[in-house]
């Protein structure tokens, strides 16, 4: 969308020389969105007063702009596109609503009879009749509507979930299943989808006691499940004119459940990447240890050996100075020396005996 941009002293000749209605026919705002612009902006604004006595030539007291702000001067207002009834400053949800209220060949009327049914409207029918002197049939090899409605209330039921089912196909979109729910299907993320009739506690008819629930008439249209679900009821408004917003919302949910899962798909990766980064610290930390134990074990070792050798080398001095060393003694000190040499870790001689398993 285009744009334009005002200092403050611009805007505040502007509100004061043009109604909020010009304003808003110029500017891709709502009323309220003039008038919370030019609070932030600190503008003061006339009253509804100001613009009977402005056309009666008659007094009036035009409050003064305070040069004195402590923000930016610069004012950026969107230009209204001709014939485009959007205004920037509506929620994400009105936007949508008005773009689908705006198609000319978006299916927004539910008609008083169906014509060129939707094959799942076909299909919803055929369920039915099959279904008739059967409570507990099912059959999920065809897809049909997820209506539960009295059997007078049917043939509305149907009418407006043709029209539903057209606007969501000239949308984009198509209606699905996933596991055993019926679902609308929004760029590959499924809502679920339920129309229903309302019903009301009375007294049970004889011969039962108690209350029992009895159907009003009254539809109520849900999308969604859990904390996320959303219904529309029969009220003042029909959900029949309500197909732009209900359509609109499930757009929007599905682009909100598109970034919920590329945030959850990234927080995993994260996860991932923190659990694989503590993994490999862990993996370093316990291959240094083990690195250091068998350092400790093989000095350990080698500090034996050295004790080994001394002693060794002490009965051989003593029995040379004792001029006592016999052949028998050097055969000892000859084996001592093999198994010091095999406890050796820097040696590692092999022992037939010590060695065998």
């Amino acid at each position: 969308m285009e744009t334009i941009e005002f200092t403050r002293k611009e805007l505040y000749d502007i509100v004061w020389s043009t109604t909020l209605s010009k304003l808003t026919q110029q500017y891709a705002y709502t009323n309220d969105g003039i008038k919370k612009i030019c609070k932030q902006f600190e503008i003061p604004m006339p009253d509804s007063s100001y613009w009977s006595k402005l056309k009666f030539n008659k007094k009036f007291k035009k409050e003064n702009l305070n040069p004195v702000f402590g923000g930016v001067d610069k004012i950026i207002l969107t230009i209204r596109k001709e014939g485009d009834p959007i205004n920037v400053d509506q929620t994400p949800l009105t936007i949508r609503t008005k773009e689908i209220e705006n198609d000319p060949n978006a299916p927004l009327t539910v008609p008083d009879v169906i014509t060129k049914p939707d094959i799942l409207t076909i299909q919803t029918i055929q369920y039915w009749k099959t279904a008739k002197n059967n409570s507990f049939y099912t059959d999920d090899s065809k897809l049909h509507y997820p209506i539960r409605v009295e059997v007078n209330n049917r043939e509305r039921a149907l009418r407006f979930m043709d029209t539903f089912t057209k606007l969501l196909r000239h949308r984009g979109h198509t209606i699905s299943k996933e596991y055993h729910h019926t679902c609308v299907l929004i760029d590959g993320i499924f809502i679920e989808i339920d129309l229903r009739e309302a019903s009301k506690r009375v007294p049970a008819k004889p011969p039962f006691s108690g209350t029992e629930l009895e159907p009003i008439g009254e539809f109520i249209f849900k999308i969604g499940k859990y904390s996320r679900e959303k219904e529309w009821r029969d009220g003042k408004i029909k959900i029949e004119n309500l197909l732009a917003r209900i359509v609109a919302k499930l757009e929007i949910y599905a682009e909100e459940e598109i970034k919920r899962n590329e945030i959850y798909r990234i927080n995993k990766i994260k996860r991932e990447e923190e659990q694989n980064r503590q993994a490999e610290i862990t993996k370093r930390r316990n291959d240094e240890v083990e690195k250091f134990n068998n350092l400790y074990a093989l000095s350990k070792q080698y500090n034996k050996t050295l004790l080994i050798r001394q002693y060794i080398e002490a009965r051989k001095q003593k029995a040379i100075a004792n001029n006592n060393l016999t052949p028998e003694k050097q055969e000892w000190i000859n084996w001592a020396t093999d198994k010091a040499n095999w406890l050796d870790p820097l040696i590692n001689k092999p022992d037939e005996i010590l060695d065998a398993e």
